[in-house]
């Protein structure tokens, strides 16, 4: 099933987003281990479970999960 033209752009665009705000909430993880326990690097937990969902996300934006309509 090929995705028409503005239901890719919202599609990227909602993806765009998503990494935005992972990157964001990373610096500010990365800010917080700074601060209050350099020792231990724990935003690597946050970035280690964030990074299969964005990968998730990217692949339902490209189609990947769409259904065939065609041959059901």
């Amino acid at each position: 099933m090929s995705l028409n033209p503005a239901e890719r752009l919202k599609r990227a665009r909602s993806v765009r987003l998503h990494v935005i705000v992972a990157l964001f909430a990373l610096l500010v993880c990365i800010a917080v281990n700074a601060l209050f326990s350099s020792k231990y690097p724990w935003w690597l937990w946050v970035l280690t479970a964030w990074m299969p969902l964005i990968a998730a996300h990217t692949a339902w934006s490209m189609g990947f999960f769409d259904r065939n309509r065609e041959g059901r």
